[in-house]
């Protein structure tokens, strides 16, 4: 009876490394794209439920709202106000845009691709 004992307790301490190495193995989760809300310096409208953020010199990211975002014009406002968390980051689910005094859920946020460097227009060649 001790011998199965014994050998339950090896197993368990054979068995728990690899189990936890199966765990490090998992796909990580993509980063939460947050915005930091006092660095936005503009916004336009794409739709009444879509709106592009500028932030910084050049980063652009787009904010999808909640459906009831439809209800309040979203795209033909002239100003709109972001309520971020505590820690003054907007996140999907974390941060609201207000409108008309009614807080609209930001559902996603997705970083767009910069826009392309401005190339120096080149002097024709003079002969």
């Amino acid at each position: 009876m001790r011998r199965h004992r014994l050998w339950a307790i090896v197993a368990l301490f054979c068995v728990g490394p690899v189990l936890a190495a199966d765990d490090s193995a998992t796909v990580e989760k993509p980063r939460e794209t947050c915005i930091e809300s006092r660095r936005i310096n503009g916004w336009t409208s794409e739709s009444d439920r879509v709106i592009i953020v500028k932030v910084g010199a050049k980063q652009r990211y787009r904010m999808e709202l909640s459906p009831s975002a439809s209800i309040f014009n979203v795209d033909s406002q002239p100003g709109l106000a972001f309520i971020p968390r505590s820690n003054g980051t907007l996140c999907a689910g974390f941060g609201y845009v207000a409108v008309e005094g009614q807080r609209i859920p930001i559902l996603s946020i997705t970083r767009l691709p910069d826009p392309p460097a401005k190339v120096a227009a080149s002097k024709p060649s003079e002969k």
